[in-house]
């Protein structure tokens, strides 16, 4: 596996993402002048409507390492953990392994761009290690709420790594392929330096329920429903999508996918034989018009209120094919994430006020977590029986509460690291240690897979926070002086039509100052702009304590 002089080499473990938010998945390994990356995810930004994009990890690091990255290892098909791969092959256009499914959705994920290039797909299989450079990898299956998930068994110059990826210990999975309890016990009697382990749902007590358990509280839901059925889901999430065409056969309807993305979906779901139904099982939006609506039931993206998708359009009532309609029933399949809430129930109100009955976490079991509870957690550590350990794929709270639960179980504290994005760890034969920090942070990436402009994004949030004020000044190109205005339109901030008692206040205020301006008034005078901003800014801020953005416009006649 290794030659003589990797063998002792120490290890280094580099956290870039991941660690101290939810999403942003990317961890490197380097020994010996190789290195591995293990995920490689996105990050939605907090103000979506500010037309954002989404975020990446910055790869400053990868570029400055010095060290030969022998490829990329995927744990699972989550956005979060495979979303920014094209941006990462762009720079290092590297190999990437990962089972079947998550090589399907990694290969949709490219083809939208910006990788231009021809990628590598390797496919790999629980049980089956491969080698990287000075890494011996072994795949081990996990359950999770996308089918064939990985944790991954990483031996290396300084120990056995073990990397949870993302898990739950679920005792009856809709696949019949379980979490491989034994495996992972057999890795613990190897002896096992390292353990990274999720940590996103360190504070649920108890057990998370089977991904099974939903079928039942579906079937009990589409049975009573007299008209269409809309499941709305995260589009990987094969599983349930599996478990809603089970029940929608039974009750003799059609299963109908609203929308590219989750048309494309099912289509992956069908090829790598996660969805394998009878032809005619999924239809079209242009069918479904000739079926009774008692005979529907349909698959949509929006269960977080994005604005974009198929929910959110059929909640405002534009969506090209389907109407909501009173006796329809919609269930949101999906927790609401921190930050989109507001977003979630303002979608759910609008579903109701058009008729339908909306079943979502809060009133139905209508959901179960992807993600180990705390019990859960506690039983992979205790199979795997770790010297070292590290908590990983959570915020701050989740990983300074999963560390704590290690050192309940009898890893010794001294043995546990608390790393956030940014900060590293060194292992060799003899001790774990910090090690020295690297660059981290999160890069906007805007339409087109192109980096946003921090300015650009700047103006978008004071533009929707503080407003904004446009002075139009016209001068004489002769004399210099003030012939007309200044007018001054406001959006955002006050009543622009110049009604305001403040709008009318500071236009005198201005008029005043710039009958005073030092040297004839031109369109070109970078004072005279600076001078109208200075003025204008200065009142809202002393007035109302604002800080809109002040667009001067001077024309010369």
């Amino acid at each position: 596996m290794a030659d003589s002089t990797s063998t002792i080499a120490p290890v280094r473990i580099v956290a870039l993402g991941g660690l101290g938010e939810i999403g942003l998945n990317l961890l490197a390994i380097e020994s010996a002048g190789s290195a591995i990356v293990i995920d490689c995810g996105v990050m939605f930004p907090e103000h979506p409507e500010y037309g954002e994009g989404v975020l990446i990890p910055d790869f400053s690091w990868l570029d400055r390492s010095g060290a030969r990255f022998e490829g990329v290892v995927l744990t699972h098909a989550h956005e979060d953990h495979i979303g920014a791969l094209p941006h990462l092959l762009s720079k290092i256009n590297v190999p990437v392994y990962a089972s079947d499914v998550t090589l399907a959705f990694a290969r949709r994920r490219l083809a939208e761009g910006p990788f231009a290039g021809e990628a590598k797909l390797v496919p790999i299989r629980p049980r089956r290690p491969f080698s990287l450079g000075p890494f011996e990898i072994e795949p081990i299956r996990v359950t999770h709420s996308t089918p064939d998930s990985l944790a991954l068994a990483i031996r290396t110059p300084a120990g056995l790594i073990v990397h949870s990826g993302d898990f739950k210990i679920d005792e009856s999975p809709i696949d019949g392929e379980h979490f491989d309890r034994e495996r992972f016990a057999e890795l613990g009697s190897e002896g096992v330096t390292l353990l990274l382990s999720d940590s996103t749902n360190v504070e649920r007590a108890g057990r998370s329920a089977s991904e099974s358990s939903l079928k039942p509280v579906m079937r009990e839901i589409m049975s009573r429903t007299k008209r269409r059925f809309f499941l709305s889901a995260f589009s990987s999430h094969l599983h349930r999508f599996r478990q809603l065409t089970e029940v929608a056969l039974e009750c003799g309807r059609r299963v109908v996918p609203l929308g590219l993305r989750m048309s494309e979906s099912v289509r992956l779901g069908m090829e790598t034989g996660q969805l394998s139904f009878s032809p005619g099982t999924f239809i079209g939006a242009t069918e479904a018009d000739f079926l009774d609506p008692a005979r529907i039931a349909c698959l949509t993206s929006g269960s977080q209120g994005e604005p974009l998708s198929a929910l959110a359009k059929l909640s405002a009532g534009t969506h090209p094919r389907i109407q909501i309609e009173p006796g329809d029933v919609v269930v949101l399949s999906s927790r609401f994430i921190p930050g989109n809430e507001r977003a979630i129930n303002n979608l759910i109100n609008r579903l109701y006020r058009l008729g339908a009955e909306v079943f979502y976490e809060a009133v139905a079991p209508v959901h179960v977590s992807g993600h180990a509870s705390r019990d859960e957690l506690a039983d992979l550590i205790a199979l795997v029986r770790p010297k070292y350990f590290v908590p990983i794929h959570g915020e701050f709270r989740h990983l300074a509460r999963h560390l704590a639960l290690a050192i309940e179980t009898g890893i010794p504290e001294r043995n546990c690291f608390l790393l956030q994005d940014g900060e590293s760890l060194v292992m060799d034969r003899n001790e774990a240690r910090r090690g020295r920090d690297v660059q981290a942070g999160r890069v906007m990436m805007g339409e087109g897979g192109e980096a946003g402009d921090p300015s650009v994004m700047g103006e978008r949030r004071v533009l929707a926070r503080e407003g904004t004020v446009t002075a139009v000044l016209i001068v004489s190109a002769k004399t210099g002086k003030l012939i007309a205005g200044p007018e001054l339109i406001s959006r955002g901030l006050v009543s622009g039509d110049g009604t305001s008692e403040h709008m009318r206040r500071v236009r005198r205020e201005l008029e005043m100052r710039l009958n005073e301006f030092d040297g004839p008034l031109r369109a070109g005078e970078v004072a005279l702009r600076d001078e109208v901003v200075s003025i204008v800014r200065r009142y809202f801020i002393d007035e109302l304590g604002r800080r809109p953005i002040i667009v001067p416009h001077v024309v010369e006649v």
